[in-house]
């Protein structure tokens, strides 16, 4: 991750802020991810259809 150049402030809390904003962004896809994962891995119930006509 690269860091921010925030030598320009005159506040310290400014120049020793660390934004976690892409840690906190990979976390929530994570969690999305591996929900969507369970849910794909899951039983699932197939139906047949009948088809008419002709297939080529």
């Amino acid at each position: 991750m690269t860091a921010v150049d925030r030598s320009y402030s005159q506040f310290e809390e400014i120049r020793n802020y660390h934004d976690r904003s892409m840690m906190k962004w990979q976390g929530f896809f994570l969690s999305e991810h591996t929900t969507e994962m369970k849910k794909d891995s899951a039983e699932k119930t197939y139906y047949p259809y009948l088809v008419m006509g002709i297939l080529k």
